[in-house]
C-alpha cells in the first residue's frame, strides 16, 4: 500500500492540471480503479444536480433552457471550484476518501469559501503592490497594475470562477501560466509582490539607469525588471563590489568571465546560488518566500549566463549604464589642417621620392591630421603596391580611424578611387580576428 501512496503522490503533485484538477482526479481514479462504478455514478448525478441549481440561479428561475456555451461554462465553474477544495489535500488516498464520503454539494460550498478567501488575500496583495509599485518608466509594468483593477470588479466567482478578466502583459521572472481564475491572479500578485520587494532594496535611480542601459526605449519593452536587477546584483557580488551602484563595466565582465567560464552548468548554478545567498545577506532579506524565489530565478538565468560566456557576449546579460557606455566611446579631435602652400610642397616632395620607405617616412613625419592624410592619399603621391606597403606601416588605431572616415563616404565615385579601393582590399586580406577587432573599435570612436 505504501508504494501505491508514493505513486499517487507523484501524480497528484506533478501531472494533474491546475485548471481541470477535479476532472483529472476522476479520470485517474477511474483508470487506477480507486473508485467503483457506484461512487462514480453518484458523483456524476451530483454534478448534474449542481448544474441544474446553478442554471436556475443564472436564468433567475424564469427559463428552463440556456445556451450550450453558458451550460458548458457553468459546468467548468463547478469543476474548477470543487478542484480548488480538492487541491488542499496532497495525498491521493485522502482525495479518494473525500470523494467517497463527502457530497459534491459540500465540496462546492467549501471551494466557494476558499475562493472568497483568495479574493480577499489577492485584494490585500494588490493594495500593497499599488502602494509600493516601482517608479520606473515601463508601460507593461504600470499598465498591468492598472489592468488588474477590472479583475476585482468583473470576476464572477459563482458562475465563471475559472475565468480571468483584466489585462496582464508584464512578464514575471517565474511565470504561473497553468493557473486560471483567482488562482492565477493570486499567484501572479504574490510573485509580483516578491519581485517588487527585492527591487525596492535598490535606489530607484539605479534601477532606471539599469533599464536605460538595457535599452534606451525600455519603456516600450516587455522586460522583467526583477530579473535585470538580480543579474547585475549577482555580477556585483562575484566582483566583490558594493550593491549601492548597479552598474557593471567591462572590467567587471572580464572578472565575471574569468571566475565562471571553466564551470559546467551544474557547478555554475551552484556558484550563482552561493552568490544569490550572499546577495540576500547583504540586502538583509529575511523573507523566506523571497529567498526561495530568488533561488528559482537564479537557476533560470544561469543557463542564459552560461550560453553568453561561451559566445563571449556577457554585455548582453550584465548591463552597463549608458554613462558607462559613453565613457567607453573615444572622441577623436582632428589636428589643425596644414596650410595649402606647405601641403603642396610636401606632396611634391613625396612624389619625387624614389623609394616607398622614404615616402612613408615623409608622410609619418609631416602629416598630423586625418584630413591631411586623406588629401595625401588622393594627391597621387602613392602608386599601386605602395598603398599596401603604407597601410601595413600604420598602427591599429590609425587603421581604425582611416576605416571610420572611409566608411562615411557616400558617393560611389569617391569610394571607387584607387586609395579607398586599395585600403578596402588591404582590410579584406587581414585575418578574420583583426577585421573583427577593427569593426569593434570603429563603433567606439566618434569622429
Amino acid at each position: 500500500m505504501e508504494n501505491h501512496i508514493q505513486k499517487y503522490n507523484y501524480f497528484t503533485n506533478n501531472n494533474f492540471s491546475e485548471e481541470y484538477f477535479f476532472k483529472d482526479v476522476l479520470e485517474f481514479c477511474y483508470k487506477e480503479k480507486l473508485l467503483n462504478d457506484k461512487i462514480l455514478a453518484k458523483i456524476y448525478y451530483e454534478r448534474m444536480d449542481l448544474l441544474k441549481i446553478k442554471l436556475k440561479y443564472y436564468t433567475k428561475d424564469e427559463s428552463s433552457s440556456a445556451r450550450v456555451e453558458v451550460v458548458q461554462s457553468i459546468l467548468e465553474c463547478i469543476d474548477y471550484t470543487i478542484g480548488i477544495y480538492l487541491k488542499t489535500f496532497k495525498d491521493i488516498e485522502i482525495l479518494v476518501k473525500k470523494l467517497k464520503h463527502i457530497s459534491l454539494f459540500d465540496m462546492l460550498y467549501k471551494g466557494q469559501s476558499l475562493i472568497k478567501s483568495k479574493i480577499l488575500e489577492s485584494k490585500w496583495l494588490f493594495r500593497k503592490i499599488n502602494k509600493n509599485k516601482l517608479k520606473v518608466n515601463n508601460y507593461s509594468y504600470s499598465d498591468t497594475i492598472e489592468g488588474i483593477v477590472p479583475f476585482f470588479k468583473e470576476y464572477d466567482d459563482f458562475f465563471k470562477a475559472q475565468e480571468t478578466p483584466g489585462s496582464i502583459d508584464y512578464q514575471l521572472s517565474i511565470q504561473n501560466i497553468n493557473y486560471v481564475g483567482i488562482e492565477y491572479i493570486y499567484n501572479y500578485l504574490y510573485n509580483l509582490n516578491l519581485e517588487n520587494e527585492f527591487c525596492s532594496k535598490f535606489d530607484n535611480d539605479e534601477v532606471n539607469k539599469l533599464l536605460k542601459g538595457y535599452d534606451e526605449k525600455c519603456e516600450l519593452l516587455l522586460i522583467n525588471i526583477f530579473e535585470l536587477v538580480l543579474i547585475n546584483s549577482l555580477g556585483l557580488v562575484i566582483c566583490g563590489k558594493d550593491l549601492n551602484n548597479l552598474n557593471i563595466n567591462n572590467l567587471d565582465r572580464i572578472i565575471i568571465k574569468n571566475k565562471l567560464e571553466k564551470l559546467d552548468l551544474e557547478k555554475l548554478q551552484q556558484e550563482l546560488l552561493k552568490d544569490a545567498k550572499i546577495c540576500c545577506e547583504i540586502l538583509c532579506i529575511k523573507n523566506k518566500a523571497l529567498i526561495y524565489y530568488i533561488g528559482k530565478a537564479t537557476l533560470k538565468i544561469s543557463s542564459l549566463i552560461n550560453e553568453n560566456i561561451k559566445i563571449n557576449k556577457l554585455e548582453r546579460v550584465f548591463i552597463s549604464f549608458n554613462e558607462e557606455k559613453k565613457k567607453e566611446m573615444i572622441e577623436y579631435t582632428d589636428r589643425k589642417k596644414m596650410e595649402n602652400s606647405k601641403f603642396k610642397k610636401l606632396s611634391e616632395k613625396i612624389r619625387e621620392c624614389p623609394i616607398v620607405e622614404g615616402k612613408i617616412k615623409l608622410i609619418k613625419n609631416n602629416i598630423k591630421s586625418l584630413e591631411d592624410l586623406i588629401d595625401i592619399l588622393n594627391a597621387d603621391c602613392l602608386f599601386e603596391d605602395e598603398y599596401t606597403i603604407y597601410f601595413k606601416s600604420l598602427s591599429k588605431m590609425e587603421i581604425v580611424l582611416l576605416s571610420k572616415y572611409i566608411s562615411y563616404l557616400t558617393f560611389e565615385d569617391e569610394y571607387e578611387k584607387e586609395p579607398y579601393y586599395k585600403f578596402n582590399e588591404f582590410i579584406s586580406n587581414l585575418s578574420e580576428k583583426d577585421q573583427k577587432n577593427i569593426a569593434e573599435m570603429k563603433k567606439k570612436i566618434n569622429l
